[in-house]
Order: C-alpha cells, then sequence, then structure tokens
C-alpha cells in the first residue's frame, strides 16, 4: 500500500526539527511509529541533509540490538558523528536496550544531535529517564489511523481481490437498523469494526488476515509489554480482564465490579490485582483509561471511570462479537480517539445526575461538551440525548455528534453535526 501522509504528526516533527529537546514518540505497537519517522528522515535527505548525518537504529532488529549494552551503542553512534554538522539520531523501540537512560541521555548533552526515540510503552517516560531528562524532551502521541487517514488508505489501495471487500459483518442490514444515517456511510462503519491500524488495513485489501495480525499485536504487547516486565502471577485472570475490558468498552466500570463479575465466573481476583492489571494494559496504550470529572464541582471524581480501546480492529479481531454488537459504544469509542488528537484533555463528565460522554479542554483553556449516539433520529431520541448537554448550564460549545443527515441542527446553542462530516474535519 502507498504511503498514507500524516500531516499533523509530520507537521509537529518539523516545528521541532532541530531544536534542543528529545522527540520521544509513543503509542501502541504497529501504530506507525516507525514508519513516521522513517518518512521524516526521507524528508530530511530531501531537504538536502547528507546520508552521513542520519542514523536510524530499530532496536527490535536482532542485529542491530547485538551491538551490545547501552555504553558500546553509544560509542557505535558516537563516532559515526560528523562534526561541524547537525546528526539526526533516529532510536526506534529504545526501551529494549538495558539502561537506555544513559544512551539517550548521552547523545542529548551533544550540542550537534537531533534526538528522536519510539517507544510502546508509557514506562519509557517514567523512572529515571523522566528524572534524567525533565523538562528536556516532548511526548509526541501517535495513534493508529484516524478515520480521514483510513479513508485516504482506502482511496490508494488496488482493487480489493476475491470479493475480499464485500466481507460480510453477520446478519446486520444497516438500512433496516438505521433511519437516514449509516446507510450513506459504508466507509464509517467498516472503521467502526476493522480500525485504523496500517498494515491491518492494508491486509485486508488482499487477504483474511488481519484478525490474525491484530491479535498477534494483542499478544506481543501482553508478553513482551507486560509479562516480561511485571509479575504476573495468574496469567489466565489477566487474559480475563483484557476480555472484560474490551467488552465493556464506553462503560463505566469499576474495579470492584470487574473483581465482581470474574467472581461469579469461579475466578477468584482482589480489586487492588484488577486496578494493577489495567494500569499495565494502559501503560503498554491498548487501552485508554478515561476518569470522570465534575463539571458543576470542577474536581475528578475518583469512582467509577472509562476505558477505550486504541484501535476498535482489536476488540472484533479478540471478541468475535457479530457486527450489530455494541455499534453506538464503538462509535463512541472513535469519537474518543478524535477528541484526544484534536485536544489537550478529555474526561468522562458529570452533572448532578447527568452524565456527559466527554468534556474537553483545548490548548488556550477552553472548555467544549460532547454528547455522542448513532442515530438521534426521532423527537424522543432526541430529547433523550439533548438533555445532558442542555443541563449543563455555562456558555461554553456543545455538540451532539450522530450518524443522522439533517442538515446540522442547533438546539438551545447545542449544535448537532454529522459524524462522519466531524471526523473528516468538515466541520466542528
Amino acid at each position: 500500500m502507498k504511503l498514507i501522509n500524516r500531516p499533523d504528526y509530520m507537521n509537529r516533527l518539523r516545528e521541532l526539527r532541530d531544536h534542543h529537546l528529545i522527540k520521544v514518540v509513543t503509542g501502541v505497537r504497529r501504530c506507525g511509529k516507525s514508519t513516521l519517522l522513517e518518512m521524516f528522515a526521507d524528508e530530511l535527505r530531501v531537504s538536502g541533509v547528507t546520508e552521513g548525518q542520519i542514523q536510524f537504529y530499530n532496536f527490535e532488529d536482532p542485529d542491530v540490538y547485538s551491538i551490545g549494552d547501552w555504553k558500546q551503542i553509544y560509542d557505535h553512534i558516537k563516532v559515526r558523528l560528523l562534526p561541524d554538522k547537525m546528526n539526526y539520531l533516529f532510536l526506534d523501540e529504545v526501551q529494549n536496550i538495558d539502561t537506555f537512560e544513559r544512551l539517550v541521555d548521552g547523545l542529548f548533552i551533544k550540542k550537534n544531535c537531533d534526538v528522536y526515540v519510539t517507544g510502546s510503552n508509557a514506562m519509557l517516560l517514567s523512572g529515571e529517564l523522566a528524572t534524567l531528562l525533565t523538562g528536556r524532551y516532548l511526548q509526541i502521541s501517535i495513534q493508529p489511523f484516524s478515520f480521514a487517514e483510513y479513508s485516504r488508505a482506502l482511496a490508494a489501495a488496488p482493487k480489493p481481490q476475491n470479493n475480499i471487500d464485500s466481507e460480510s459483518y453477520g446478519d446486520l442490514h444497516i438500512e433496516s437498523m438505521i433511519h437516514n444515517s449509516l446507510t450513506g456511510n459504508k466507509s464509517l462503519y467498516r472503521y467502526l469494526f476493522e480500525g485504523g491500524m496500517p498494515q491491518a488495513v492494508e491486509l485486508r485489501q488482499t487477504t483474511t488476515a488481519a484478525d490474525d495480525f491484530l491479535n498477534g499485536i494483542i499478544d506481543t504487547i501482553v508478553e513482551r509489554d507486560i509479562f516480561q516486565r511485571h509479575e504476573i502471577y495468574t496469567k489466565p485472570t489477566f487474559q480475563k480482564v483484557i476480555d472484560f475490558a474490551m467488552d465493556s468498552v464506553g462503560s463505566l466500570v469499576s474495579s470492584a465490579s470487574i473483581a465482581g463479575t470474574l467472581k461469579n465466573d469461579g475466578i477468584a481476583v482482589d480489586r487492588k490485582t484488577v486496578v494493577q492489571y489495567l494500569d499495565y494494559l494502559s501503560s503498554a496504550f491498548l487501552l485508554y483509561k478515561v476518569p470522570r470529572y465534575d463539571v458543576k464541582g470542577k474536581n475528578l471524581l475518583r469512582t467509577l471511570e472509562k476505558y477505550y480501546l486504541s484501535d476498535t480492529g482489536f476488540r472484533r479481531a479478540r471478541l468475535k462479537r457479530e457486527a450489530e454488537t455494541d455499534l453506538g459504544h464503538l462509535l463512541e469509542n472513535v469519537v474518543y480517539l478524535e477528541l484526544r488528537r484534536r485536544y489537550k484533555s478529555v474526561f468522562v463528565g458529570k452533572w448532578n445526575e447527568h452524565e456527559i460522554d466527554f468534556v474537553t479542554t483545548d490548548w488556550q483553556g477552553y472548555t467544549s461538551y460532547y454528547q455522542v449516539a448513532l442515530t438521534a433520529f426521532g423527537e424522543e431520541a432526541l430529547e433523550r440525548e439533548l438533555r445532558p448537554l442542555l443541563a449543563v448550564r455555562d456558555s461554553n460549545m456543545k455538540f451532539l455528534l450522530t450518524t443522522d443527515l439533517d442538515g446540522n441542527p442547533v438546539f438551545d446553542g447545542i449544535r448537532k453535526l454529522n459524524v462522519v462530516d466531524w471526523l473528516l474535519r468538515i466541520d466542528g
């Protein structure tokens, strides 16, 4: 498949080029971190940077990993630096190197080194590295393809072979379920279930192996980013927690409720262990934990939160759910990921007894509220979806996102937008 330009991330790298800061690119495995840096390195070459000024190391490559410990790798890189020129150093999955903090810090202190590192675990920015580099790095969080990027990838893909494109999602007939909404949005419908992992999008064009590929990513995350880093005494229980979290996407959950559900299934696990397991999954970027924010009281709540997947395709691949299962929660997951791209912070909202899907804060400190529904067609459904937003008595922007095609009306200051247009940044 043709490489898909990711302008938001590329522009960020361009802005930070040659600034004496370490650029730390993080995200779930196989979401495109390495490809992004390779594209940026190619752009440097086009701009006149010589091959000798660029060093690119993938620390999941055994040939690279075998160079030695952090000091030997440092010496290997140092002797190849060009004096009196800026050197661009790309260290891919650097957390695989023991004491990698020393390697990164040693290269950073050289004035003619522009350092870029990637990692698939939030632990990369904890512990000694964070202590060493406080105030000296910027994090760029990468996600799988957005819906806009996914649409461009499909447009650039070769024509599917063997009727792959006509894949059935159970017996669901969208037209009979949803009035005037998803009927014209097949790409969105596919995206909800297939997700946006770049290689999975490519595989679906010519094979039926995409779900196996996604399950392979999950297995790698669990084995390499969790089991090898943490002591997990009951691995089958850990797998059950993954299933529960994926099955509960978009629902308010607590560690106690998860422990109780597993206990009813004959699996003994305490609440603290569940909290720990969920934290491990969040650190590996498989899940995002979203706390609740009391809009009226202006404070974070300690009870109940929601979890969203870094890619909705993981859920279908792992749980084998039929397409008609939880369409609304999957759409909510996709909207959450897009809000993460656009805003500084995203929370689940609460105003008295009302639950608001998302409360966002932008980089200037302004707040917005978002409610998400598959459809709000009909007076009763519209009233239900508007109610939480109408309860909030302030002048901040409020949006209702649905798949309905009704001209983006406004209700008491609340803008109702078509979610496809919004995802493509046509409006809102």
